[in-house]
C-alpha cells in the first residue's frame, strides 16, 4: 500500500512539475511575434469616409425620416468620422445605434410585401408582384425608403468599416433588400421603359459591393441582392413584354463574375482582423472561473493568431485559385488542395491556443460555393435572354446548342419541359438554381 501511495505521489509530483514547466514556457515573454503579414492586417487604420462612399448612405437609408437623404447621410458620415477622430474606430457603436433608434424609419410594409428569399425559394417574384398588386405602397415612410434606395445605387464607391469586432453592430441589411425588390418591381409594373436602366444600375451597384466589401456578411448580402436582380429580370422576360432592344441593352451587364468579385482573400483577412480582439481576450472572462485558471496560463495569444491566420489564409488562397470546374470536383469529393494542419494541443507550448484554433477555423468552402453558384446563375440568365431572342425556335435545341453552358461541367444546362424551367444543381444545397420560362 505504501508503494502504491508513493508511486501515486511521484506521479502527482511529475504532473505538477510538467504543469509548472508548461506555465513557465507560456509566460508572455515567450509569446511569438505576429507574422509580418498578420501585423500588417492588425495595423490597418480607419480612414475618413468620403462624400462619394455609399457606406454612410447605406446606413442612413433607414434613419432620419424628417431630413433629406443627403442630410441624413451627412449626419451618419459625421458620426462615423467623429468616431474615427476620437476613438480610432470607424463604425457606429452600440450607444450610437441606441441614439438612432429614436429616428428610425418604419420599413415593415416593405418587409411584409417581400417576405421570400430568391436565393433559397422558388417563385418569390410572382409572390412579390401579387402582394404589390393587392397592397400598393401606402406608407409615407416606405416611399421615403424607396426614393432613398433609388439615390443609393447612384453612388460610385463603397468602402466599409475596417475596425469591427465580433460584437460590433453592423448595418441593417433587410430594409435594403426589401426596398430593392419593391423599387424594381414597381418600375416594371408602372414604368417599363425605365426598368432596364434601373436594373442595370442596381446590378452594377451590388457587383461593386460584392467586390469591395470587408465583411463576409456583406458579401453574402451582395450575393442575395444579385439573385434578386436575376430573378426579377427573368420574371420580366417571362412576361414577354421586354423588347429585343431592351434585352440587347441588358446583356453587357450580365457578364461573368470577374476575379475581384469572386475574391475572398480580403474579406477573410478582415475576418481575421476582427477576430484578433477575441483571441487577445480569450479565457479572460468568457468561461468558468476554474476553467479560466487552468487554460489561461497555458495560452499565447499571438502564437494563436498566427496559427489561425495560416489555417484560414492558406485554404482561402487555394480555393481562390480554383476555377468553377475544379472547385466543383473538389466540393463534390470533399477533397481540397489544402487542409489545415493543427499542431497537437498535447504539448507544453500554447496548448490552450491550439485547442481553441482547432474549433475556430471557418468553413469557407460553402461561402465559395455560393459565389460559384452565382456565377453560374449569370450564365443561366444569359441563356434565358438567348431563349427570349430566339423564341421561335425549339427550346431544347437552343439549350443544347447554346454557348451558355453549365460552367461546372461544360455541359448544357438542365431543361425541364414539364416544369418549364432551366437550371443546374447548386453546389450550395440551401440555394435554388433555376429560372422559370
Amino acid at each position: 500500500m505504501k508503494k502504491i501511495l508513493k508511486a501515486l505521489l511521484v506521479l502527482i509530483g511529475m504532473i505538477a512539475m510538467l504543469f509548472v514547466v508548461a506555465v513557465i514556457v507560456n509566460l508572455s515573454v515567450f509569446d511569438e511575434e505576429l507574422l509580418p503579414e498578420v501585423q500588417a492586417i492588425k495595423d490597418i487604420k480607419a480612414k475618413p469616409y468620403q462624400a462619394d462612399n455609399a457606406y454612410p448612405a447605406l446606413i442612413a437609408l433607414s434613419y432620419y425620416p424628417e431630413a433629406s437623404y443627403q442630410s441624413a447621410t451627412q449626419k451618419i458620415r459625421q458620426q462615423l468620422n467623429d468616431n474615427i477622430t476620437e476613438q480610432g474606430y470607424d463604425y457606429l457603436n452600440h450607444q450610437d445605434e441606441k441614439q438612432l433608434e429614436k429616428h428610425k424609419l418604419d420599413t415593415q410594409q416593405l418587409k411584409v410585401l417581400t417576405r421570400c428569399h430568391t436565393r433559397k425559394e422558388k417563385n418569390c417574384v410572382a409572390k412579390y408582384v401579387t402582394n404589390l398588386t393587392n397592397q400598393p405602397i401606402t406608407s409615407p415612410q416606405s416611399q421615403i425608403v424607396l426614393d432613398r434606395y433609388r439615390a443609393l445605387i447612384e453612388y460610385p464607391n463603397y468602402q466599409e468599416a475596417t475596425q469591427l469586432k465580433f460584437d460590433s453592430p453592423i448595418p441593417a441589411y433587410s430594409p435594403l433588400l426589401s426596398a430593392q425588390r419593391v423599387l424594381l418591381l414597381n418600375e416594371w409594373l408602372d414604368y417599363r421603359t425605365d426598368f432596364i436602366p434601373l436594373l442595370s444600375k442596381d446590378l452594377t451597384f451590388w457587383r461593386m459591393i460584392l467586390q469591395d466589401n470587408n465583411l463576409l456578411i456583406t458579401k453574402m448580402i451582395a450575393i442575395a441582392a444579385i439573385h434578386n436582380d436575376i430573378q426579377i429580370l427573368a420574371y420580366a422576360i417571362q412576361s414577354g413584354d421586354l423588347s429585343k432592344n431592351q434585352l440587347f441593352n441588358i446583356q453587357p451587364h450580365i457578364n461573368l463574375l470577374n476575379q475581384k468579385e469572386r475574391d475572398f482573400l480580403k474579406t477573410i483577412e478582415f475576418e481575421i482582423k476582427y477576430a484578433m480582439s477575441t483571441f487577445y481576450s480569450a479565457f479572460n472572462e468568457t468561461i468558468d472561473f476554474i476553467d479560466r485558471r487552468f487554460y489561461q496560463p497555458l495560452y499565447q495569444p499571438e502564437a494563436t493568431i498566427n496559427q489561425y491566420y495560416l489555417a484560414n489564409i492558406k485554404l482561402a488562397k487555394e480555393l481562390n485559385n480554383l476555377e468553377s470546374p475544379s472547385f466543383y470536383d473538389a466540393y463534390q469529393a470533399d477533397e481540397w488542395p489544402y487542409k489545415p494542419e493543427f499542431k497537437s494541443p498535447i504539448s507544453l507550448y500554447n496548448p490552450s491556443g491550439k485547442l481553441l484554433i482547432k474549433y475556430s477555423v471557418g468553413n469557407y468552402q460553402d461561402y465559395f460555393a455560393r459565389v460559384h453558384d452565382l456565377n453560374a446563375m449569370l450564365v443561366l440568365l444569359n441563356l434565358r435572354i438567348e431563349l427570349a431572342l430566339n423564341n421561335d425556335q425549339n427550346i431544347a435545341s437552343v439549350v443544347n446548342n447554346s454557348k451558355h453552358k453549365n460552367p461546372y461541367t461544360n455541359q448544357p444546362f438542365n431543361y425541364d419541359s414539364e416544369a418549364q424551367t432551366i437550371g443546374f444543381d447548386c453546389l450550395d444545397k440551401t440555394s435554388v438554381c433555376e429560372i422559370a420560362l
